[in-house]
């Protein structure tokens, strides 16, 4: 399907008036960044929205906090966070987004970043970004220091991804960000004390630093109703497959003016050459349609910082075996955490992405013992139960990595491991295929979800949530 995406995704300095759906003019509906104010480490945003799209927003006001005071930084930046999270959000609906002033560079990226979401997503109705001032960093930059931007930063969550992205930069020495409000939420302190922890021992280890960043991204946007309203429409959750690349790279913007980061690294989690999913095969581009992508996360830019997608010609088990050889040759013990399921920031040895590691590293020959696993028969036997019951293949691209296992499977695979040879005799005849899919039951929520009017969906989200938890 062909479409022309620069004619539907616009970024324009302009008057920043109300020109809202639902307002006297009956014109798009809008959202507005009322204000943006900084206070030492903290970043705040109030923003308001048209009808059309209030259902998709918390009520809270949008917040970032760094462990660098950004208090000095110019509004032009202090902006990105807020519009890198609301601007999917308003192109999914054809809204426009309004803004008192951002960083001329990330204007412009804003409508190559919604020109390339348009392309990858028939539901992306498009949308203008307009601001009233969007001042060149070189015209700002001055009273704020010299502007120069050297220094590298690299997304980091300590999986095979970020690990791998960090072996091939290592020279760089990259600052290793972590974000509380992605994985780990903004209300689960106990898991973020040992996360932060885990990603400073991982900056120890490698000499290099570490920084943090804490947002609310997640909760102001509601994306139990971003989810209801479009999962049809994707593969995966709203803020992986169409947010997370803008989203994460722009919380980072004021950290990186702040301390001089001219590139940021984010790991990619498709490749090249992977299957596009049934719900996306319209689109004919590289890899299949998501949130991180290097048709995104390359171009976003601000002042002297540039995104930088990373590891996107590599398939997992490649990923792996780079690490093998870093760790053949500079760390023998080198831990490598997938787990996003445990509920103490550690490898938890029986969710999905657990299993899937630790087989990959046994495969390319790793004791996964010595990298922060320990997976046995019993997680092996809990393995293939929640596969025959579908549990674990609800997204759609889920069993792609699975079917790439069993073309590597070598047939004298002998993995250090109690169970794996059972597990391997099963894996090898295991038809995904079959076993992929949402329950029944699970559809028939979320469809139902998409078609509750707001007021009603407001009071009864909590429950949806609970009871899809419920039937898994």
């Amino acid at each position: 399907m062909f479409r022309t995406a620069a004619s539907r995704i616009l970024a324009a300095v302009g008057e920043a008036g109300e020109t809202a759906g639902g307002g006297p003019d009956g014109g798009s509906p809008v959202v507005t960044v009322e204000s943006v104010s900084a206070d030492g480490r903290r970043v705040e945003s109030t923003v308001s929205y048209s009808d059309d799209l209030r259902r998709f927003f918390d009520d809270s006001p949008f917040y970032a906090e760094y462990d660098v005071d950004v208090s000095a930084l110019p509004e032009s930046i202090l902006t990105i966070p807020v519009l890198a999270q609301v601007c999917p959000v308003a192109w999914a609906v054809g809204a426009d987004v309004r803004a008192p002033a951002v960083d001329r560079r990330f204007l412009d990226a804003l409508e190559t970043v919604g020109s390339a979401l348009y392309e990858m997503y028939p539901f992306i109705q498009g949308g203008r970004v307009v601001v009233e001032r969007a001042p060149e960093w070189d015209d700002v930059a001055p009273p704020y220091g010299t502007g120069t931007a050297d220094g590298t930063g690299l997304l980091f969550t300590g999986g095979v991804d970020s690990l791998a992205t960090y072996v091939r930069h290592r020279e760089e020495t990259p600052t290793l960000i972590t974000i509380q409000g992605w994985v780990v939420s903004v209300d689960e302190p106990e898991r973020w004390r040992r996360l932060r922890a885990r990603t400073e021992s991982f900056a120890d280890r490698f000499g290099v630093d570490a920084r943090f960043v804490r947002s609310n991204a997640l909760e102001f946007l509601d994306t139990a109703m971003l989810d209801a309203r479009y999962q049809t429409d994707h593969d995966g959750a709203w803020y992986s497959a169409v947010g997370c690349g803008l989203g994460l790279l722009g919380l980072c913007a004021p950290l990186a003016v702040a301390d001089g980061m001219g590139e940021i690294y984010v790991a990619a989690s498709v490749w090249q050459g992977m299957e596009t999913p049934p719900v996306v095969d319209d689109w004919d581009g590289r890899a299949m349609p998501w949130g991180s992508h290097p048709d995104i996360d390359d171009r976003v830019a601000w002042a002297g910082t540039q995104g930088v997608h990373d590891l996107f010609e590599l398939e997992r088990q490649e990923r792996i075996e780079t690490l093998v050889d870093y760790v053949e040759t500079h760390d023998a013990d080198l831990p490598v955490y997938s787990c996003s399921a445990s509920e103490v920031a550690d490898n938890c040895n029986r969710c999905e992405k657990c299993v899937r590691t630790a087989l990959g590293l046994a495969l390319a020959g790793l004791d996964p013992s010595d990298h922060g696993f320990h997976v046995d028969r019993a997680s092996f036997e809990h393995a293939v139960e929640r596969f025959e019951a579908g549990a674990w293949l609800n997204d759609q691209h889920a069993p792609y990595h699975w079917q790439t296992f069993q073309k590597r499977i070598p047939d004298d695979a002998a993995l250090p491991m109690d169970g794996a040879d059972d597990f391997l005799a099963w894996l090898r005849q295991a038809d995904f295929e079959s076993m992929a899919g949402r329950p029944a039951r699970d559809r028939l929520l979320r469809t139902a979800a998409r078609h509750t009017p707001y007021p009603v969906y407001e009071r009864v989200s909590p429950l949806y949530g609970s009871v899809r938890e419920r039937l898994r």
